[in-house]
Formats: C-alpha cells, structure tokens, sequence
C-alpha cells in the first residue's frame, strides 16, 4: 500500500540544511514534503554555495523521497525566490504564488524587516548596516543585509480559497506583539510597523484555517477570528498533513 504524502512546516534554519535534512531523517520522516517559513539562508555564501550544500543532502533527499520548500525570509537573498534557482528537491517559492502541496493550496508571503540591522556591535562598533555597506563598496559579493527584504506588498487579486498562509513575518494582530526596541531608528520602526499592517490586510481578505510563521525564534500559537496561527521556533518541526 502506497504511503500518504506528509506535509511538515519547519522553523527558519539559518544555513543549515544539512541539519534539516539529518533531523528528518532520525525521525524516520520519508514521502514528504518540508516547508520552511524562511530565513532558509541562501545567498550569504560564495556564488555556488547552494549548489555545494544541495549536493550533501541530494542523496538523503531522494532516498527518503523528501522535497524542501521555502519561502522568503529576511536573511535570504530575494534573486533566488524567482522559480529560476530551483534543485530536484529543493525549491525557493516566489512570493504571492500558490502552490499545492499534498492536497493544501498554500499562499507564501515572504520576507521581514530585519529590527537588528541597527544594533550595533560592542566590539567592533557597527552596526549590520554598516557591515553590509562596506561589503558593497569593497565590491564583496556577499551580503548580511538586502533592501528589499521586506515583504512584497499585493493589494490587488488576492486569493481566497486557500488553506494556508506561510509568511516569515506576522500579521499585527498575532503574537508576539511589536514593541520598539530602544537601537531600532524610527525609520525601521515604520516599515516593522507597516509590513505587520500589511499582513493583518492579507489576513482580512484571505481568511486561511492555518497560518504559519517564523522569524521570532520562539514558539506561540492561537487561534485569530478563525485562524489557527503558529510562530515556528528554530527548526521546530510540525506535521500538517
């Protein structure tokens, strides 16, 4: 008898595939496909990074028969959410474009504003900003930081009949509430505040069962006029189908 194809959601995972995949496999998780809620890490590397850390889990991945899929985060490069960067088993979703994975149409909305570019570092007294300047005027091809990492903002034709949201960032009206911290320029704070609007407005109209989040790094859920939400902690792993 043919085994039903499992859908898991996983927390963000910072670079480690490696260790995602390891994970899925001691749980003994096979026919499945993984969905990460972004801050997958692609991009931080030199140009053929990815093609280096797929080829250590391609064998894994297709003995286990598991497909990884992942939205946009904030520490990811946005250029490979363009469905042009994909792998057999690993594929980057484009922001606003349903997929259907083991029978659920899922609405990835990708990207957040990094808070934590402001902070500035103790030692070396800069902040991620100022790291991420000099890397481009140095002409490094490596990145901490991109402009347009938040999300992209659709008001027109949004989807109704859709099961899932996976964003990174949440809607306003879910946990954690947004609170300023005192390093975050007013600036940041604005386009914080605007990207969490503009979730609650993708909420309003959309109305999914299930909507699943990361970029937090701590675990919530709750249940929002009939959304039952939940924020993935790093890595957290949850089976949906």
């Amino acid at each position: 008898m043919h085994n039903k194809r499992q859908l898991w959601i996983c927390g963000d995972i910072h670079g480690e595939l490696s260790g995602l995949v390891r994970n899925a496999v001691n749980r003994g998780i096979s026919c499945a496909d993984i969905l990460v809620v972004g801050d997958f890490g692609v991009g931080f590397g030199r140009p053929k990074s990815m093609d280096v850390a797929y080829g250590k889990v391609r064998a894994a991945l297709e003995k286990n028969d598991i497909c990884i899929y992942t939205i946009r985060g904030n520490h990811d490069n946005p250029a490979f959410f363009d469905g042009k960067h994909d792998f057999d088993r690993l594929h980057f979703l484009p922001d606003h474009s349903i997929v259907e994975l083991c029978g659920k149409r899922i609405y990835p909305v990708g990207g957040a504003v990094s808070e934590d570019i402001d902070l500035v570092d103790s030692l070396s007294r800069k902040s991620r900003r100022m790291v991420n300047d000099s890397l481009i005027k140095f002409g490094s091809s490596k990145r901490v930081w991109w402009p347009n990492e938040a999300p992209v903002q659709i008001v027109e034709d949004l989807p109704t009949a859709v099961d899932i949201v996976v964003s990174h960032e949440a809607p306003f009206s879910f946990d954690p509430p947004l609170l300023q911290a005192d390093y975050v320029r007013d600036e940041t704070w604005l386009k914080l505040v605007e990207s969490r609007k503009y979730l609650d407005y993708v909420l309003s109209q959309v109305k999914p069962a299930l909507w699943f989040y990361g970029h937090y790094h701590c675990h919530f859920e709750g249940n929002y006029q009939n959304t039952l939400y939940r924020c993935m902690d790093i890595a957290e792993m949850v089976r949906v189908v």
